[in-house]
């Protein structure tokens, strides 16, 4: 039978590897939403506001920033992250859970399926991996 031995302090060494990975992810998925609720809709123009919202479908269309801006990364725990919206404008809860065709823009929903958002967040990984250091005996 074989048995792996564990070094001293291997665990912690993981569990800073997995905050790294993962906050590194988060901030991929957030960098790249925030790009998609940057600039205009293809939807309705509204007078008053400064861009054409947007369509049913679309992530919505920047008027204020405040959205787009509310976006970031955090991290939960000691290994897990997350993004979204966080302490958002007031309307981004109505905004978010309201249906398409009364107004709402489900946009974290949209973007749980964004093939843009996983490779911003795989691409993320990939550069926060190669800038780690190499193990001496890894080299």
């Amino acid at each position: 039978m074989t048995r792996a031995r564990v070094r001293p302090g291997a665990a912690g060494q993981l569990r800073d590897v997995l905050r790294r990975v993962t906050l590194a992810a988060a901030e991929g998925g957030a960098a790249t939403l925030r790009e998609k609720l940057s600039g205009p809709g293809s939807g309705t123009y509204h007078p008053g506001q400064p861009n054409q919202s947007s369509a049913p479908g679309e992530y919505p269309a920047e008027q204020s920033g405040a959205v787009r801006d509310s976006v970031m990364a955090v991290p939960i725990g000691d290994t897990r992250s997350a993004f979204g919206s966080v302490d958002g404008p007031a309307h981004v809860i109505p905004l978010h859970f309201k249906p398409p065709d009364a107004g709402g823009r489900p946009f974290m929903d949209d973007a749980k399926h964004d093939r843009d958002i996983h490779a911003g967040m795989r691409d993320a990984v990939r550069q926060e991996v190669q800038r780690a250091p190499q193990r001496p005996d890894r080299q």
